[in-house]
């Protein structure tokens, strides 16, 4: 039979090298191993960001069961944000509330008022001596407004979403389809408050 005869320093390079192969190939093992072993192994993995963008923060208030702050998911439409209030209240009129627009984030949805049942008291029509307040209207109402059509009050409306507040008329001319004199014919019947 063979005799080794190691001395000490061959005997420790020898276990050097024995301990760097374990470590070789305990690192290939766990690497190459499936990623849903690799999970199973895991402690705590940080919550990827794309799960955090994926939610809305939606503001609905006014004439609801339960007006609040919700969180929806990703390409929630207003009738979502609506459900999600627990609808409006008795007798409240949605007509002038486009129910399948996508919802921005940051976006507060306002319910109308309560109708009011044998009064025939109408809004007063947007005029020079009564204008329209840019931050309150809604899409029905910027309809009105001449040369303003249900694209461009959307636009209105997401650039209101978009800045949070306008904080004067001049703002609009940022808006496409806004320029000129279009706007200069709608200024008087607008304010900000």
């Amino acid at each position: 039979m063979f005799e080794f005869n190691f001395t000490a320093e061959q005997k420790r390079g020898l276990i050097i090298i024995f301990a760097a192969m374990i470590g070789l190939g305990s690192f290939y093992y766990f690497n190459s191993r499936p990623l849903a072993e690799q999970s199973a192994v895991s402690i705590a993995e940080p919550v990827p960001q794309q799960s955090i963008a994926s939610q809305l923060i939606i503001n609905v208030a006014g004439k609801v069961q339960n007006p609040g702050v919700y969180q929806l998911p990703q390409g929630s439409r207003v009738v979502d944000a609506l459900n999600a209030a627990g609808n409006q209240l008795k007798g409240v009129d949605i007509s002038d509330i486009n129910l399948a627009r996508v919802l921005v984030d940051g976006e507060q949805i306002l319910i109308g008022q309560a109708k009011q049942y044998g009064s025939k008291a109408k809004p007063k029509k947007i005029t020079a001596d009564n204008p329209l307040d840019i931050n309150r209207a809604t899409l029905a109402q910027l309809d009105t407004l001449p040369g303003i059509g249900p694209v461009t009050g959307q636009r209105i409306i997401d650039y209101r979403a978009k800045v949070g507040r306008i904080n004067s008329l001049d703002e609009l001319k940022k808006i496409s389809g806004l320029g000129g004199s279009k706007f200069e014919e709608i200024r008087v019947l607008l304010r900000v408050l």
